[in-house]
């Protein structure tokens, strides 16, 4: 008889060790990236990424020292323009150098610049307002603890 079709006979050919000996890390799936989408006067969507430190080091050596060290450079054009993934439909990856920054900073143009330029500083914004809240908030709990000792 075959040993597949005798259950006892395939039984005893056969022999298998699982060992374990550490448990399996946990797989992490990246979610689908998050954008924030803004429109610029000319009806353009243009989607923003948000730069992890990583991609934040490459576009300052991709800028040269100089203008890395210009600090109102990086902070007004190379970092904002480096975050664009999108302009419409059509996609931008993270520029590796400042050929591509410039030419990322032409395709957006006084209108896409400017859109970007408005959403930063509502945030900027909305982050100090909520700073000055919280500060607010913080110095009438200590004003309170003292009036109860």
């Amino acid at each position: 008889m075959l040993p597949f079709l005798c259950p006892r006979r395939a039984l005893r050919s056969s022999s298998v060790t699982v060992k374990v000996t550490e448990s399996a890390a946990p797989v992490h799936v990246d979610q689908k990236p998050k954008f924030t989408s803004l429109h610029d006067s000319r009806g353009r969507t243009i989607q923003l990424r948000t730069l992890d430190p990583l991609q934040k080091s490459r576009i300052t050596m991709a800028v040269g020292g100089e203008l890395a060290a210009n600090g109102p450079y990086m902070a007004a054009f190379a970092l904002p323009i480096a975050s664009v993934a999108y302009i419409d439909d059509v996609g931008f990856g993270v520029p590796q150098s400042l050929k591509q920054i410039d030419s990322l900073l032409a395709e957006l143009g006084e209108d896409g610049y400017s859109a970007i330029e408005k959403h930063l500083l509502a945030e900027y914004e909305a982050a100090k307002a909520k700073a000055e809240a919280e500060a607010a908030s913080q110095a009438l709990s200590a004003e309170q603890a003292a009036a109860k000792n």
